[in-house]
């Protein structure tokens, strides 16, 4: 039910930006496209490669935090008839 409702508020949101989207971009000239169609490849492409380099350059960096491994203690048990059926105390 509720499901529904969010995919029906999601459907229309999209139609409202495609409207919004078409009808801003119906304005502007071919050649205007073209210009923005570049910038944003641009941008987005720097972007792109920033975050790529940026990744591989901190890989193994922890800011001077090593990872901290430390051994497992071993779990006492009570002297239990049924974890020790043969201890008679």
């Amino acid at each position: 039910m509720v499901g529904k409702f969010i995919a029906k508020v999601i459907a229309e949101i999209q139609d409202w930006a495609d409207v919004k989207l078409r009808r801003l971009c119906g304005r502007i000239t071919p050649d205007q496209r073209v210009v923005v169609i570049l910038v944003m490849f641009v941008v987005f492409g720097g972007l792109s490669v920033y975050m790529t380099v940026a990744a591989i350059y901190n890989i193994g960096k922890s800011d001077g935090r090593e990872l901290g491994i430390e051994h497992i203690d071993q779990i006492r048990l009570k002297n239990d008839s049924i974890i020790n059926p043969f201890n008679n105390q």
